[in-house]
C-alpha cells in the first residue's frame, strides 16, 4: 500500500512528497527516496528537502540559512 500524505510543489518545478507504506513512511524528492522511515524521520526529511529545494531556488535569505548552519 502506498498512499500520498503530504506533496509540495515549489515554484522552479521541485517537488517532495511524503508517503505512508506497508513498512513506514517515505519520503521521494527528484530521483531521490527514503524510505522504511519512521514518521519522525520521514517529517525530518521532508523538511530537509524542502530546505534544500527552497536554497536551489535562491528563495532563502542569509538569516535562514547561518540558522540552519
Amino acid at each position: 500500500m502506498l498512499r500520498l500524505i503530504m506533496k509540495t510543489d515549489l515554484a522552479d518545478g521541485a517537488i517532495v512528497e511524503m508517503f505512508s507504506t506497508n513498512c513506514g513512511y517515505a519520503v521521494r524528492y527528484g530521483l531521490q527516496v527514503d524510505s522504511n522511515l519512521t514518521i519522525c524521520e520521514a517529517k525530518a526529511q521532508y523538511d530537509n528537502c524542502i530546505g534544500h529545494a527552497l536554497g536551489c531556488s535562491g528563495l532563502l535569505d542569509d538569516d535562514y540559512e547561518e540558522e540552519v548552519a
